[in-house]
């Protein structure tokens, strides 16, 4: 039987959207340096462009106003988390100068639930937010997938935190009310800071919840991990426990892990990044941004409709082949068939002729 390792191992997500830290950076770097390549002809003058890091900036600042618009539409944990790595991903390979972010993330959020199984009706979600029409959700909806690479399986690690949490009460049966605190608490980790985080781009579900365990309460982790007793080098711990260096590395991996974490804990939400301070610091990369989008796609509406147009008055290619091109001459195929002296009788020749 398939671990759950060698399961994970065997999706989309680890497939296409695992990368080393190294990797993602020389992603980034390389779709910043082909947007400003292809926006320069476009626009003239030439303005002072966004680097990479204020690209992923910007897109750390939209995911989390993604997070917000969730919250406000009442859709579930699963949903928001779900289109915010779509969000994320798609901003991998595309540049928020190419594509506005803003318009990406109500079309993040509503293929979002179409991903999920979570019925809403799109012109119910499009009243939730101001200015907005069902076209303009719809109009980056096949943008949206080619970005994420039709990969829609989002592995998230709540499942994870359940079973961990199950397991946690069966070993500690007098520790109820720890436990309870250390469940909400990761989850609210997981609900904010692995979204607006790479964790999820560097590590398996598995691992950003025990990292956020290890945020919260490290002697469940213990529980969950036991250390090696000594003389586990060559035998491992009969109690359950594992070799000294499968544990080491496992530990060096979560540590890791919770670093990442750590730099955006659920407090910024509101203590940070919803502060008028944060909002008002990020108008001049906003207005930067302005300056610099791709005039030809900042509409996505129009964009839409245009390559729609396009393919319609497209001119269609002759055709070359015939029947008898692709199925061979009926004489070729049936040498003794008979030739019809009236071509123009579709019955043939009265009897008798």
């Amino acid at each position: 039987m398939a671990t759950e390792d060698e399961r994970y191992r065997q999706s989309s997500q680890f497939r296409l959207w695992s990368f080393s830290p190294a990797t993602l950076l020389e992603l980034r770097e390389k779709t910043n340096s082909l947007a400003k390549q292809q926006i320069t002809p476009r626009i003239d003058p030439v303005p002072e462009f966004l680097t990479s890091d204020e690209e992923a900036q910007l897109v750390k600042f939209f995911t989390i106003e993604l997070i917000r618009a969730a919250q406000f539409c009442e859709l579930p944990t699963e949903i928001r988390s779900t289109a915010a790595m779509f969000l994320r991903r798609f901003y991998i390979t595309n540049s928020v100068m190419t594509y506005p972010p803003t318009e990406l993330l109500k079309t993040s959020l509503f293929f979002g639930c179409k991903a999920e199984g979570f019925y809403i009706r799109l012109a119910k979600l499009a009243e939730k937010f101001p200015n907005t029409t069902s076209d303009q959700i719809l109009a980056g909806e096949y943008l949206l997938c080619q970005g994420i690479r039709f990969a829609f399986d989002v592995r998230h690690p709540f499942r994870a935190l359940e079973g961990a949490i199950l397991q946690l009460r069966m070993r500690l049966p007098e520790e109820e009310t720890r436990i309870n605190n250390a469940h909400a608490r990761a989850r609210e980790i997981l609900k904010f800071s692995a979204l607006v985080t790479d964790v999820y781009f560097h590590f398996t579900p598995s691992q950003i919840m025990l990292a956020a365990l290890l945020m919260v309460d490290p002697g469940l982790l213990d529980i969950l991990c036991p250390r090696p007793a000594k003389g586990g080098d060559s035998d491992g711990d009969k109690a359950g426990g594992m070799h000294t260096d499968v544990y080491d590395k496992i530990m060096t991996t979560i540590e890791s892990c919770r670093a990442m974490l750590e730099d955006e804990p659920p407090e910024r939400m509101t203590e940070y990044w919803g502060t008028p301070e944060i909002v008002k610091s990020m108008k001049p990369l906003r207005k930067k941004l302005q300056r610099c989008r791709d005039p030809d796609r900042a509409d996505l509406v129009a964009l839409q409709r245009a390559r729609r147009e396009q393919a319609v008055a497209k001119p269609k290619k002759p055709s070359t082949t015939n029947d008898g091109a692709v199925f061979g001459d009926a004489e070729s195929r049936d040498p003794k068939r008979r030739k019809v002296d009236n071509a123009d009788d579709m019955f043939g020749p009265a009897l008798g002729q």
